[in-house]
Protein backbone atom coordinates (compact mmCIF):
# COMPACT_ATOMS: atom_id res chain seq x y z
CA UNK A 1 0.00 0.00 0.00
CA UNK A 2 2.24 2.46 0.78
CA UNK A 3 4.62 1.47 -2.12
CA UNK A 4 1.67 1.99 -4.50
CA UNK A 5 0.78 5.76 -2.80
CA UNK A 6 4.71 6.78 -3.70
CA UNK A 7 4.69 5.36 -7.11
CA UNK A 8 1.79 7.31 -7.38
CA UNK A 9 3.46 10.42 -6.39
CA UNK A 10 6.19 9.58 -8.32
CA UNK A 11 3.52 8.98 -11.17
CA UNK A 12 1.93 12.40 -10.76
CA UNK A 13 4.92 14.38 -10.26
CA UNK A 14 6.31 17.07 -13.09
CA UNK A 15 9.95 17.87 -14.66
CA UNK A 16 11.16 21.30 -12.99
CA UNK A 17 10.43 23.50 -16.12
CA UNK A 18 6.77 22.37 -16.07
CA UNK A 19 6.65 22.67 -12.28
CA UNK A 20 7.60 26.38 -12.31
CA UNK A 21 5.53 26.94 -15.13
CA UNK A 22 2.72 25.87 -13.18
CA UNK A 23 4.19 27.77 -9.99
CA UNK A 24 3.98 31.33 -11.92
CA UNK A 25 0.88 31.39 -13.61
CA UNK A 26 -1.02 33.64 -11.11
CA UNK A 27 -0.64 37.44 -12.75
CA UNK A 28 2.16 38.72 -10.94
CA UNK A 29 4.57 36.16 -12.57
CA UNK A 30 4.48 38.34 -15.77
CA UNK A 31 6.23 41.18 -14.46
CA UNK A 32 8.44 38.74 -11.75
CA UNK A 33 11.40 38.37 -13.93
CA UNK A 34 11.82 42.33 -14.46
CA UNK A 35 11.65 42.60 -10.40
CA UNK A 36 15.23 40.93 -9.42
CA UNK A 37 17.11 43.16 -6.81
CA UNK A 38 20.06 40.78 -6.52
CA UNK A 39 19.69 38.72 -10.02
CA UNK A 40 23.89 38.69 -10.10
CA UNK A 41 24.69 37.47 -6.70
CA UNK A 42 22.22 35.06 -6.53
CA UNK A 43 22.99 33.45 -10.09
CA UNK A 44 26.67 33.16 -8.91
CA UNK A 45 25.98 31.33 -5.75
CA UNK A 46 23.54 29.33 -7.70
CA UNK A 47 26.51 28.60 -10.05
CA UNK A 48 28.47 27.85 -6.94
CA UNK A 49 25.93 25.32 -5.09
CA UNK A 50 25.51 23.69 -8.16
CA UNK A 51 29.19 22.95 -8.88
CA UNK A 52 29.15 21.59 -5.29
CA UNK A 53 27.09 18.82 -6.13
CA UNK A 54 29.20 18.11 -9.18
CA UNK A 55 26.19 18.82 -11.43
CA UNK A 56 26.79 18.99 -15.23
CA UNK A 57 30.23 18.65 -14.41
CA UNK A 58 33.15 16.67 -15.41
CA UNK A 59 35.02 14.63 -13.15
CA UNK A 60 34.79 10.64 -11.69
CA UNK A 61 31.58 9.95 -9.99
CA UNK A 62 33.73 9.39 -7.04
CA UNK A 63 34.51 13.11 -7.24
CA UNK A 64 31.02 14.08 -8.28
CA UNK A 65 29.56 12.22 -5.13
CA UNK A 66 31.82 13.86 -2.79
CA UNK A 67 30.76 17.16 -0.88
CA UNK A 68 33.38 20.07 0.68
CA UNK A 69 31.07 20.68 3.26
CA UNK A 70 33.23 23.53 4.64
CA UNK A 71 32.25 25.03 1.08
CA UNK A 72 28.65 24.10 0.97
CA UNK A 73 28.48 25.22 4.39
CA UNK A 74 29.95 28.96 3.41
CA UNK A 75 27.95 29.37 -0.16
CA UNK A 76 24.50 28.32 2.26
CA UNK A 77 25.23 31.16 4.59
CA UNK A 78 25.65 33.57 2.13
CA UNK A 79 22.51 32.10 0.25
CA UNK A 80 20.67 32.80 3.27
CA UNK A 81 21.84 36.29 4.01
CA UNK A 82 20.75 37.55 0.47
CA UNK A 83 17.54 35.93 0.56
CA UNK A 84 17.11 37.19 4.05
CA UNK A 85 17.68 40.86 2.89
CA UNK A 86 15.83 40.34 -0.08
CA UNK A 87 11.74 41.87 0.01
CA UNK A 88 11.13 40.83 -3.50
CA UNK A 89 9.56 37.49 -4.81
CA UNK A 90 11.54 38.19 -8.46
CA UNK A 91 14.83 36.55 -6.24
CA UNK A 92 12.73 33.80 -4.99
CA UNK A 93 11.34 32.95 -8.30
CA UNK A 94 15.04 33.21 -9.47
CA UNK A 95 16.54 30.79 -6.93
CA UNK A 96 13.83 28.07 -8.28
CA UNK A 97 14.22 28.78 -12.17
CA UNK A 98 18.29 28.13 -11.07
CA UNK A 99 16.97 24.39 -9.99
CA UNK A 100 18.47 25.48 -6.34
CA UNK A 101 15.57 24.25 -4.20
CA UNK A 102 16.72 20.84 -6.25
CA UNK A 103 20.53 21.43 -5.09
CA UNK A 104 19.65 22.21 -1.66
CA UNK A 105 17.34 18.78 -0.77
CA UNK A 106 20.17 16.87 -2.80
CA UNK A 107 22.37 18.33 -0.21
CA UNK A 108 20.03 17.43 2.72
CA UNK A 109 19.29 13.57 1.71
CA UNK A 110 23.44 13.24 0.93
CA UNK A 111 23.87 14.14 4.83
CA UNK A 112 20.99 11.42 5.49
CA UNK A 113 22.41 8.54 3.63
CA UNK A 114 25.87 9.53 6.03
CA UNK A 115 24.34 9.13 9.07
CA UNK A 116 25.22 5.39 9.49
CA UNK A 117 28.71 6.28 9.00
CA UNK A 118 28.33 8.35 12.22
CA UNK A 119 26.65 5.46 14.22
CA UNK A 120 27.14 6.58 17.52
CA UNK A 121 26.73 10.30 19.36
CA UNK A 122 30.17 9.81 20.50
CA UNK A 123 31.72 9.67 16.96
CA UNK A 124 29.60 12.71 15.99
CA UNK A 125 31.37 14.61 18.05
CA UNK A 126 34.82 13.17 17.42
CA UNK A 127 34.56 13.90 13.97
CA UNK A 128 35.29 17.27 12.11
CA UNK A 129 33.45 16.22 9.04
CA UNK A 130 29.86 16.18 11.15
CA UNK A 131 30.21 19.17 12.54
CA UNK A 132 30.65 20.45 8.95
CA UNK A 133 27.29 18.13 8.07
CA UNK A 134 25.54 19.59 10.63
CA UNK A 135 26.30 23.19 9.81
CA UNK A 136 25.68 22.49 6.31
CA UNK A 137 22.19 20.80 6.79
CA UNK A 138 21.32 23.89 9.54
CA UNK A 139 21.97 26.17 6.61
CA UNK A 140 19.92 24.06 4.22
CA UNK A 141 16.96 23.68 6.44
CA UNK A 142 17.12 27.47 6.91
CA UNK A 143 16.99 28.34 3.08
CA UNK A 144 14.01 25.68 2.51
CA UNK A 145 12.49 27.97 5.13
CA UNK A 146 13.28 30.87 4.07
CA UNK A 147 12.27 29.92 0.24
CA UNK A 148 9.24 28.26 1.18
CA UNK A 149 7.54 31.01 2.67
CA UNK A 150 6.36 32.01 -0.40
CA UNK A 151 3.56 29.75 -2.02
CA UNK A 152 4.88 29.50 -5.42
CA UNK A 153 7.89 28.06 -3.87
CA UNK A 154 5.58 25.37 -1.91
CA UNK A 155 3.54 24.53 -5.25
CA UNK A 156 7.05 23.69 -6.90
CA UNK A 157 8.17 21.06 -4.23
CA UNK A 158 4.87 19.78 -3.70
CA UNK A 159 4.60 19.46 -7.80
CA UNK A 160 7.99 17.65 -8.12
CA UNK A 161 7.65 15.66 -5.19
CA UNK A 162 10.67 16.59 -3.20
CA UNK A 163 8.17 16.96 -0.23
CA UNK A 164 8.18 13.19 -0.02
CA UNK A 165 12.10 13.42 -0.14
CA UNK A 166 12.00 15.74 2.88
CA UNK A 167 10.27 13.21 4.46
CA UNK A 168 12.73 10.41 4.00
CA UNK A 169 15.14 13.04 5.96
CA UNK A 170 12.38 13.52 8.56
CA UNK A 171 12.77 10.06 9.24
CA UNK A 172 16.11 9.07 9.36
CA UNK A 173 16.45 12.06 11.70
CA UNK A 174 13.62 10.88 14.19
CA UNK A 175 15.48 6.87 14.20
CA UNK A 176 18.61 9.03 15.52
CA UNK A 177 17.24 10.31 19.02
CA UNK A 178 20.69 13.06 19.59
CA UNK A 179 20.26 14.15 15.80
CA UNK A 180 16.34 14.93 16.08
CA UNK A 181 16.54 17.90 18.64
CA UNK A 182 18.56 19.26 16.21
CA UNK A 183 16.94 19.50 12.91
CA UNK A 184 13.59 18.04 13.75
CA UNK A 185 11.79 21.40 14.20
CA UNK A 186 12.68 22.87 10.92
CA UNK A 187 12.51 19.24 8.42
CA UNK A 188 9.12 18.84 10.03
CA UNK A 189 8.14 22.92 10.05
CA UNK A 190 8.44 23.02 6.19
CA UNK A 191 6.98 19.71 5.88
CA UNK A 192 4.12 21.67 7.79
CA UNK A 193 3.85 24.64 5.12
CA UNK A 194 3.66 22.00 2.04
CA UNK A 195 0.88 20.71 3.86
CA UNK A 196 -1.48 23.65 4.16
CA UNK A 197 -0.72 24.66 1.01
CA UNK A 198 -4.16 25.22 -0.87
CA UNK A 199 -3.58 23.16 -4.91
CA UNK A 200 -7.12 23.58 -6.12
CA UNK A 201 -6.22 23.11 -9.77
CA UNK A 202 -3.45 20.03 -8.39
CA UNK A 203 -3.19 17.24 -10.69
CA UNK A 204 -4.83 14.04 -9.25
CA UNK A 205 -5.83 14.78 -6.09
CA UNK A 206 -2.05 15.79 -5.09
CA UNK A 207 -2.47 17.05 -1.85
CA UNK A 208 -4.63 14.13 -0.52
CA UNK A 209 -2.44 11.27 -1.95
CA UNK A 210 0.79 13.24 -0.57
CA UNK A 211 -0.82 13.51 3.31
CA UNK A 212 -1.89 9.65 2.76
CA UNK A 213 1.43 8.69 2.04
CA UNK A 214 2.57 10.45 4.98
CA UNK A 215 0.48 9.00 7.31
CA UNK A 216 1.20 5.64 6.63
CA UNK A 217 5.21 6.05 5.87
CA UNK A 218 6.07 5.92 9.72
CA UNK A 219 6.01 9.56 10.32
CA UNK A 220 2.94 9.87 13.17
CA UNK A 221 4.54 6.41 15.14
CA UNK A 222 7.78 7.90 15.17
CA UNK A 223 6.69 11.40 16.48
CA UNK A 224 4.05 8.91 19.02
CA UNK A 225 7.61 8.02 20.43
CA UNK A 226 8.65 11.15 20.47
CA UNK A 227 6.03 12.14 22.84
CA UNK A 228 6.54 9.15 24.90
CA UNK A 229 9.86 10.95 25.82
CA UNK A 230 7.54 14.24 26.73
CA UNK A 231 5.33 12.08 28.72
CA UNK A 232 8.53 11.16 31.19
CA UNK A 233 9.66 14.54 32.11
CA UNK A 234 5.41 16.15 32.07
CA UNK A 235 5.42 20.10 32.49
CA UNK A 236 8.93 20.43 34.07
CA UNK A 237 10.01 19.85 29.95
CA UNK A 238 8.72 23.07 29.45
CA UNK A 239 11.10 24.84 32.19
CA UNK A 240 14.60 26.32 31.16
CA UNK A 241 16.07 26.29 27.63
CA UNK A 242 15.43 22.63 26.57
CA UNK A 243 14.61 22.55 22.98
CA UNK A 244 12.04 19.78 23.13
CA UNK A 245 9.02 21.54 23.39
CA UNK A 246 9.66 23.72 20.00
CA UNK A 247 9.95 19.93 18.65
CA UNK A 248 6.52 18.67 20.31
CA UNK A 249 4.88 21.77 19.05
CA UNK A 250 6.47 21.26 15.44
CA UNK A 251 5.37 17.75 15.21
CA UNK A 252 1.41 18.61 16.55
CA UNK A 253 1.36 21.36 14.22
CA UNK A 254 2.25 18.95 11.17
CA UNK A 255 0.24 16.29 12.26
CA UNK A 256 -2.85 18.98 12.76
CA UNK A 257 -1.97 19.86 8.89
CA UNK A 258 -1.65 16.77 7.53
CA UNK A 259 -5.13 15.42 9.09
CA UNK A 260 -6.65 18.77 7.78
CA UNK A 261 -5.14 17.83 4.23
CA UNK A 262 -5.99 14.75 3.92
CA UNK A 263 -10.13 15.45 4.74
CA UNK A 264 -9.89 18.88 3.11
CA UNK A 265 -12.99 21.23 5.48
CA UNK A 266 -15.42 21.24 2.70
CA UNK A 267 -15.41 17.09 3.22
CA UNK A 268 -14.76 17.44 6.57
CA UNK A 269 -17.94 19.06 6.87
CA UNK A 270 -19.83 15.72 5.54
CA UNK A 271 -23.09 15.40 7.80
CA UNK A 272 -22.02 11.68 8.74
CA UNK A 273 -18.04 11.77 9.70
CA UNK A 274 -17.57 7.83 8.45
CA UNK A 275 -18.71 8.75 4.80
CA UNK A 276 -15.37 11.03 4.78
CA UNK A 277 -14.14 8.38 2.36
CA UNK A 278 -16.32 8.54 -0.75
CA UNK A 279 -16.96 6.10 -3.43
CA UNK A 280 -14.42 5.98 -6.23
CA UNK A 281 -16.67 8.05 -8.92
CA UNK A 282 -17.24 11.25 -6.35
CA UNK A 283 -12.96 11.06 -6.27
CA UNK A 284 -12.74 11.93 -9.85
CA UNK A 285 -10.15 9.16 -9.93
CA UNK A 286 -10.01 5.38 -12.10
CA UNK A 287 -11.10 2.13 -10.23
CA UNK A 288 -7.34 1.63 -9.38
CA UNK A 289 -6.37 4.60 -7.64
CA UNK A 290 -10.00 4.71 -5.91
CA UNK A 291 -8.99 0.98 -4.18
CA UNK A 292 -6.18 2.28 -3.60
CA UNK A 293 -7.51 5.21 -1.82
CA UNK A 294 -9.76 3.00 -0.07
CA UNK A 295 -7.41 0.85 1.20
CA UNK A 296 -5.12 3.84 2.39
CA UNK A 297 -8.61 5.11 3.98
CA UNK A 298 -8.56 2.20 6.18
CA UNK A 299 -5.25 1.79 7.24
CA UNK A 300 -4.92 5.26 8.31
CA UNK A 301 -8.00 4.66 10.80
CA UNK A 302 -6.12 1.66 11.84
CA UNK A 303 -3.23 3.39 12.59
CA UNK A 304 -5.18 6.27 14.07
CA UNK A 305 -5.97 3.17 16.40
CA UNK A 306 -2.58 1.43 16.82
CA UNK A 307 -1.05 4.63 17.93
CA UNK A 308 -4.19 5.70 20.52
CA UNK A 309 -4.81 8.72 18.44
CA UNK A 310 -1.18 9.75 18.40
CA UNK A 311 -0.79 9.23 21.82
CA UNK A 312 -2.44 12.66 22.65
CA UNK A 313 -4.71 11.59 25.18
CA UNK A 314 -1.16 10.80 27.18
CA UNK A 315 1.09 13.56 26.14
CA UNK A 316 -1.96 16.21 27.40
CA UNK A 317 -2.29 14.08 30.99
CA UNK A 318 1.07 13.62 31.44
CA UNK A 319 1.66 17.51 31.22
CA UNK A 320 -1.11 18.92 32.70
CA UNK A 321 -1.89 16.55 34.83
CA UNK A 322 1.39 14.45 35.66
CA UNK A 323 2.58 13.59 39.10
CA UNK A 324 -0.69 13.77 40.63
CA UNK A 325 -2.06 17.48 40.18
CA UNK A 326 -5.75 17.72 39.16
CA UNK A 327 -7.02 20.64 38.08
CA UNK A 328 -10.63 20.77 39.97
CA UNK A 329 -13.37 22.76 40.86
CA UNK A 330 -12.09 22.51 44.02
CA UNK A 331 -8.17 24.06 43.39
CA UNK A 332 -9.26 27.73 41.60
CA UNK A 333 -5.90 28.99 42.46
CA UNK A 334 -4.03 26.23 40.74
CA UNK A 335 -6.54 26.53 37.49
CA UNK A 336 -6.06 30.36 37.15
CA UNK A 337 -2.24 29.66 37.29
CA UNK A 338 -0.74 30.92 33.85
CA UNK A 339 1.16 28.05 32.06
CA UNK A 340 3.78 28.40 29.20
CA UNK A 341 1.92 29.52 26.36
CA UNK A 342 4.12 26.77 24.22
CA UNK A 343 2.30 24.00 26.24
CA UNK A 344 -1.32 26.51 25.52
CA UNK A 345 -0.66 26.25 21.62
CA UNK A 346 0.38 22.75 22.08
CA UNK A 347 -2.93 22.04 24.00
CA UNK A 348 -5.06 23.48 21.27
CA UNK A 349 -3.63 21.68 18.16
CA UNK A 350 -3.59 18.59 20.04
CA UNK A 351 -7.35 19.07 21.09
CA UNK A 352 -8.27 20.44 17.22
CA UNK A 353 -6.74 17.51 16.03
CA UNK A 354 -8.96 15.03 18.01
CA UNK A 355 -11.58 17.12 15.99
CA UNK A 356 -10.62 16.63 12.89
CA UNK A 357 -10.27 13.11 13.65
CA UNK A 358 -13.95 12.86 14.76
CA UNK A 359 -14.78 14.63 11.52
CA UNK A 360 -13.39 11.76 10.11
CA UNK A 361 -14.38 9.00 11.52
CA UNK A 362 -16.58 9.44 15.08
CA UNK A 363 -16.25 5.52 16.17
CA UNK A 364 -12.47 5.46 15.54
CA UNK A 365 -12.07 8.65 18.32
CA UNK A 366 -15.08 7.19 20.69
CA UNK A 367 -13.83 3.58 20.85
CA UNK A 368 -10.15 4.60 21.65
CA UNK A 369 -11.04 7.51 24.36
CA UNK A 370 -13.83 4.95 25.46
CA UNK A 371 -13.40 2.25 27.87
CA UNK A 372 -10.23 2.27 30.17
CA UNK A 373 -9.09 6.02 29.08
CA UNK A 374 -12.11 7.54 29.99
CA UNK A 375 -11.62 8.86 33.66
CA UNK A 376 -8.19 10.01 32.24
CA UNK A 377 -10.45 11.92 29.44
CA UNK A 378 -13.14 13.25 32.04
CA UNK A 379 -9.60 14.84 34.02
CA UNK A 380 -8.69 16.42 31.13
CA UNK A 381 -11.89 18.37 30.05
CA UNK A 382 -11.97 19.18 33.43
CA UNK A 383 -8.32 20.66 33.78
CA UNK A 384 -8.68 22.28 29.95
CA UNK A 385 -12.27 24.07 31.11
CA UNK A 386 -11.06 25.10 34.79
CA UNK A 387 -8.14 26.99 32.98
CA UNK A 388 -9.52 28.50 30.10
CA UNK A 389 -12.76 29.73 32.41
CA UNK A 390 -10.47 31.03 34.67
CA UNK A 391 -7.79 32.96 32.45
CA UNK A 392 -10.58 34.17 30.37
CA UNK A 393 -12.30 35.61 33.30
CA UNK A 394 -9.13 37.69 34.31
CA UNK A 395 -7.65 38.82 31.45
CA UNK A 396 -8.36 40.40 28.04
CA UNK A 397 -10.29 38.63 25.76
CA UNK A 398 -7.56 39.95 23.07
CA UNK A 399 -4.61 39.21 24.61
CA UNK A 400 -6.13 35.57 25.42
CA UNK A 401 -7.07 34.73 21.91
CA UNK A 402 -5.64 30.94 21.97
CA UNK A 403 -7.03 30.39 25.59
CA UNK A 404 -10.64 31.20 23.86
CA UNK A 405 -9.99 28.98 20.94
CA UNK A 406 -8.80 26.17 23.37
CA UNK A 407 -11.78 26.34 25.26
CA UNK A 408 -14.03 26.13 21.77
CA UNK A 409 -12.22 23.29 20.22
CA UNK A 410 -12.63 21.33 24.28
CA UNK A 411 -16.21 22.42 24.26
CA UNK A 412 -16.35 20.72 20.60
CA UNK A 413 -14.33 17.63 21.55
CA UNK A 414 -16.81 16.85 24.95
CA UNK A 415 -19.60 16.73 22.06
CA UNK A 416 -18.11 14.63 19.64
CA UNK A 417 -17.33 12.29 22.41
CA UNK A 418 -20.56 11.81 23.66
CA UNK A 419 -22.41 11.86 20.89
CA UNK A 420 -24.99 8.98 20.46
CA UNK A 421 -22.50 7.19 23.39
CA UNK A 422 -24.01 6.99 26.64
CA UNK A 423 -21.38 5.28 28.48
CA UNK A 424 -19.18 8.25 27.35
CA UNK A 425 -22.09 10.57 28.23
CA UNK A 426 -21.49 9.45 31.84
CA UNK A 427 -18.77 11.78 32.67
CA UNK A 428 -21.16 14.58 32.07
CA UNK A 429 -22.21 13.90 35.71
CA UNK A 430 -18.48 12.61 37.19
CA UNK A 431 -17.10 14.64 40.30
CA UNK A 432 -18.14 15.90 44.03
CA UNK A 433 -18.36 19.43 42.54
CA UNK A 434 -19.21 21.03 39.74
CA UNK A 435 -19.72 18.31 37.21
CA UNK A 436 -19.04 18.76 33.65
CA UNK A 437 -22.39 19.51 32.69
CA UNK A 438 -22.68 22.38 35.57
CA UNK A 439 -19.20 23.73 34.31
CA UNK A 440 -20.41 23.99 30.72
CA UNK A 441 -24.04 25.77 31.46
CA UNK A 442 -22.72 27.85 33.81
CA UNK A 443 -19.98 29.70 30.75
CA UNK A 444 -20.26 33.21 30.32
CA UNK A 445 -23.72 34.28 28.92
CA UNK A 446 -22.51 34.95 25.20
CA UNK A 447 -22.60 31.48 24.92
CA UNK A 448 -25.93 31.85 25.75
CA UNK A 449 -26.93 34.63 23.59
CA UNK A 450 -24.21 35.27 21.11
CA UNK A 451 -25.25 33.30 17.49
CA UNK A 452 -21.73 32.18 17.59
CA UNK A 453 -21.79 31.38 21.48
CA UNK A 454 -24.58 29.38 20.95
CA UNK A 455 -23.09 27.72 17.56
CA UNK A 456 -20.45 26.17 19.82
CA UNK A 457 -22.40 25.45 23.01
CA UNK A 458 -25.30 24.44 21.91
CA UNK A 459 -24.26 21.42 19.87
CA UNK A 460 -22.05 19.64 22.66
CA UNK A 461 -25.15 20.27 25.30
CA UNK A 462 -27.30 18.65 22.61
CA UNK A 463 -24.90 15.49 22.38
CA UNK A 464 -23.93 14.97 25.86
CA UNK A 465 -27.13 15.17 27.18
CA UNK A 466 -29.80 13.36 24.17
CA UNK A 467 -31.32 10.26 25.05
CA UNK A 468 -30.04 10.19 28.12
CA UNK A 469 -32.59 11.10 31.15
CA UNK A 470 -29.25 11.49 33.85
CA UNK A 471 -28.41 14.45 32.04
CA UNK A 472 -31.33 15.41 31.00
CA UNK A 473 -32.33 16.06 34.88
CA UNK A 474 -29.47 17.76 35.60
CA UNK A 475 -29.78 19.85 32.89
CA UNK A 476 -33.31 21.02 33.79
CA UNK A 477 -31.81 22.57 36.89
CA UNK A 478 -29.13 24.47 34.82
CA UNK A 479 -30.81 26.38 32.13
CA UNK A 480 -34.64 26.88 30.53
CA UNK A 481 -34.53 24.28 27.47
CA UNK A 482 -36.41 26.22 25.72
CA UNK A 483 -33.03 27.96 24.78
CA UNK A 484 -32.17 24.43 23.05
CA UNK A 485 -35.50 24.13 21.52
CA UNK A 486 -35.61 27.34 19.42
CA UNK A 487 -31.95 26.58 18.36
CA UNK A 488 -32.89 23.57 17.21
CA UNK A 489 -36.05 25.10 15.73
CA UNK A 490 -34.41 27.88 14.09
CA UNK A 491 -31.58 25.91 12.30
CA UNK A 492 -34.39 23.22 11.08
CA UNK A 493 -36.08 26.59 9.31
CA UNK A 494 -32.20 27.26 8.01
CA UNK A 495 -31.61 24.26 6.72
CA UNK A 496 -34.77 23.94 5.07
CA UNK A 497 -34.43 27.72 3.23
CA UNK A 498 -30.48 26.39 2.09
CA UNK A 499 -31.46 22.80 0.80
CA UNK A 500 -30.85 23.04 -3.19
CA UNK A 501 -33.29 22.14 -5.62
CA UNK A 502 -32.61 18.45 -5.42
CA UNK A 503 -33.40 19.00 -1.75
CA UNK A 504 -29.05 18.29 -0.90
CA UNK A 505 -28.26 19.17 2.24
CA UNK A 506 -25.61 22.42 2.83
CA UNK A 507 -22.00 20.99 3.58
CA UNK A 508 -21.96 22.35 7.30
CA UNK A 509 -25.25 20.68 7.88
CA UNK A 510 -25.88 19.15 11.41
CA UNK A 511 -23.29 21.54 12.79
CA UNK A 512 -20.48 19.69 10.83
CA UNK A 513 -21.36 16.36 12.04
CA UNK A 514 -21.68 17.68 15.89
CA UNK A 515 -25.49 17.04 15.71
CA UNK A 516 -26.43 15.50 13.07
CA UNK A 517 -30.39 16.35 11.15
CA UNK A 518 -31.03 12.86 11.73
CA UNK A 519 -31.41 13.68 15.13
CA UNK A 520 -32.95 16.51 15.28
CA UNK A 521 -36.40 16.22 15.26
CA UNK A 522 -36.51 13.34 17.99
CA UNK A 523 -34.14 15.69 19.88
CA UNK A 524 -36.75 18.44 19.77
CA UNK A 525 -38.98 15.93 21.66
CA UNK A 526 -36.58 14.89 24.00
CA UNK A 527 -35.72 18.20 25.68
CA UNK A 528 -39.58 19.49 24.63
CA UNK A 529 -40.87 16.60 27.62
CA UNK A 530 -43.09 17.86 30.52
CA UNK A 531 -40.51 18.59 33.50
CA UNK A 532 -43.15 16.28 35.41
CA UNK A 533 -41.69 13.02 33.42
CA UNK A 534 -38.75 13.13 34.92
CA UNK A 535 -39.99 12.83 38.80
CA UNK A 536 -38.62 9.75 38.97
CA UNK A 537 -35.27 10.33 38.26
CA UNK A 538 -32.97 9.95 41.62
CA UNK A 539 -31.25 12.91 40.58
CA UNK A 540 -34.68 15.29 40.95
CA UNK A 541 -33.66 17.83 43.12
CA UNK A 542 -35.37 21.73 43.94
CA UNK A 543 -34.51 23.16 40.72
CA UNK A 544 -32.12 26.33 41.48
CA UNK A 545 -31.81 29.83 39.25
CA UNK A 546 -30.27 28.68 36.22
CA UNK A 547 -29.74 30.33 32.16
CA UNK A 548 -32.95 31.79 30.82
Amino acid sequence: QLHALRSRLGEIAVPDEEAYRIAFEADASKTMAANTAHRTRLSKLAADLKKLLGAGGGGTADEKEAINWERADSVLSDFNKVLGQSQREADFALVLRQGCAGFVVDICLKIKDSLPLFASSGERQASQTWRQMSNVMASALKWLGVVCKHDFARVFMLLTNRVVLLTDVALAFLDTQSISVLFLPQVLHVLSLHMKQNMPNSPERLVHTLSSYLLLCGLPAKLRELFRRAEIKGLKLFEGASPLPLLLLRAMGLLGNLISAYNPPHRAEAEQPVQAFQPVGELGCSAGEGETSLVASQAILDMFKQTELLGILSVLVSILLGEGKKITSQSPNTAAAKLPQTVVSLCFQSVRILNNIARLDLATLQETLGACRRQELYHLLVCLIDYCTSRLQGGKPDKLSEENELLHETIVLMGYCCLQKEENQSIMCYGEGQTLLVKITSLPLHYFMDPHGRGVLFPTILATCFMSRQNLALLRSEMNLSLLQSFLATNQQKLEESRGAAGEEPADAGFSGRFPTALWAEAMRFFGEEEASEDASPLESPRPQGRS
